[in-house]
């Protein structure tokens, strides 16, 4: 059994214990470098709570087994780098909308301000097998194009990425995925909740919006 908890410990990005460490900071977060490490850490830990989550709860006393079988664990590890995205998506759009709103960035500065910040997610995801990032970059290039960031900061505005990927993506058979979709879906919403809270208890704007401002004036970004 030692050895198949060693499996399960490898699909396991570090992120999510650096994240789990961070959970209960309480210091501000006022640089670009500060957003950019809580978007990356909260997205792995969400990722990884929310699949491994659902996936415990659907295979039950049999979960720990399936990691012996090569053709799941290979189904995992392309569902954890979905999620994880996905993730780091939404939460860039959440973390930028309100730094644009409350600091005054336009729509390309918050544009360019979210494209550093997915770059880092992806750049830093714990993984070395994550492949080519540049779809991925392109794609949330578009979805950062095109969104209207005063909305995107209320509410659950920008989380719509993660809960269906999430369910999407999950090594799971359909007519499960199908009964099973409203509950892992407000499951994972309901993690959310706390990370959002976590932010805006936590986040400087302006500061964070005028570091940005200055590193990109001055070529760093």
């Amino acid at each position: 059994m030692s050895d198949v908890i060693n499996q399960v410990l490898k699909w396991v990005p570090e992120a999510i214990s650096a994240a789990v460490r961070n959970t209960f900071m309480s210091g501000p977060i006022a640089t670009v470098d500060e957003t950019a490490e809580f978007v990356q850490t909260r997205a792995a830990y969400i990722a990884q709570t929310s699949l491994f989550g659902y996936l415990k709860e659907r295979m039950g006393i049999s979960y720990p087994t399936h990691f012996e079988n090569d053709e799941f664990v290979e189904s995992m590890r392309i569902a954890q780098l979905k999620v994880y995205r996905a993730c780091a998506a939404d939460l860039t759009i959440f973390v930028t909308a309100n730094v644009a709103s409350v600091g005054g960035l336009d729509h390309d500065e918050a544009t360019n301000l979210a494209m550093q910040l997915f770059a880092y997610a992806l750049k830093n995801s714990g993984r070395q097998d994550d492949g080519d990032p540049n779809e991925a970059i392109a794609t949330f290039r578009d979805r950062a194009e095109r969104t209207v960031w005063p909305q995107a900061a209320h509410y659950e505005n920008a989380f719509f990425e993660s809960p269906s990927m999430l369910i999407e993506a999950a090594p799971v058979v359909d007519d499960f995925k199908k009964r099973d979709r409203e509950i892992v879906i407000n499951s994972i919403r309901f993690r959310w909740r706390d990370i959002r809270e976590q932010y805006r208890k936590r986040a400087e704007y302006i500061e964070i919006a005028e570091d940005f401002l200055a590193k990109r004036l001055s070529n760093q970004l």
